[in-house]
């Protein structure tokens, strides 16, 4: 029985890796430019795929990678392999599943444009984790056969889960925000000005993570008065940005406690008529 599974998984190994070395050869020497997310994925996989033609000689896994790679370099969104059908062990799903999640996280919170050679190498060895972790499925306990699956080689299971998670760090890893940015308003308004609106966009398109909008005053009026006036500021701020998709962990007013420039009471200063946005 053990030399008729040994016969039919040699069979289907050498039948796919025929078709494999057959569709595969362009991909493995395309030269694939660009530094965009799929770009970089779309390398990740050839050199991936290169690997495992060259080095393992396992046509079957390269031929599934081949698959992935030229998806990314269409411009497809590809997605990293799902443990639950890879045949991996019972025991090893859970890790790899927290591990997907993780990578989903950080690929969906910027990470496909902020960060998208780091994290485009993050998918690429979380791959080939979950790949290594079902490698004997043509084995003779191989998947395809009914088997348990799980690794072969137990020492490369971990390579590629350390190489991930060192990917993953940076991957996942949200860049410092640019800025703080100041937004001006005239003597008692809170209401945005053109050259606030274009602060604002300037805003929205630099940066990806959470945003805090502090609101100030200068010193004419009274206490109580510039602390709401602050805050009107801070929320007109506040608005602008959600209304274009930011999220904001606070939006606040510090009146004219905070001056840019210190002024005597009850003086006009314009540089102390500001909000303040910077990064949470």
């Amino acid at each position: 029985m053990k030399m008729i599974s040994r016969l039919i998984a040699l069979g289907s190994f050498l039948v796919l890796a025929g078709c494999g070395t057959w569709t595969a050869e362009s991909y493995l020497h395309q030269d694939i430019q660009g530094d965009s997310f799929n770009a970089c994925l779309a390398r990740e996989y050839q050199d991936r795929a290169t690997s495992e033609a060259y080095v393992d000689c396992n046509w079957v896994d390269t031929a599934a990678i081949v698959e992935k790679g030229r998806a990314a370099a269409a411009g497809e969104t590809v997605l990293p392999y799902d443990p639950s059908t890879k045949g991996v062990l019972a025991s090893d799903l859970p890790e790899l599943q927290d591990a997907r999640s993780k990578l989903m996280a950080a690929l969906d919170n910027g990470g496909r444009t902020d960060r998208g050679c780091a994290c485009a190498k993050a998918q690429r060895y979380y791959d080939g984790w979950v790949e290594q972790a079902s490698d004997n499925k043509l084995g003779v306990n191989g998947s395809y056969f009914g088997g348990e699956g799980g690794p072969v080689q137990p020492e490369r299971v971990e390579a590629e889960k350390a190489a991930f998670y060192e990917a993953l760090a940076t991957c996942a890893e949200a860049p410092a925000a640019a800025g703080p940015w100041t937004i001006y308003f005239g003597f008692d308004k809170y209401n945005l000005t053109p050259e606030a609106q274009s602060v604002i966009d300037q805003i929205v398109a630099e940066t990806s993570g959470p945003l805090s909008v502090v609101g100030h005053t200068d010193t004419s009026g009274s206490n109580a008065y510039n602390q709401a006036l602050g805050q009107r500021r801070a929320n007109s701020v506040a608005n602008a940005l959600t209304a274009q998709g930011k999220e904001l962990c606070a939006a606040v007013s510090r009146g004219e406690t905070e001056l840019a420039v210190q002024t005597g009471d009850g003086v006009r200063e314009p540089l102390n008529r500001r909000a303040v946005v910077s990064g949470c």
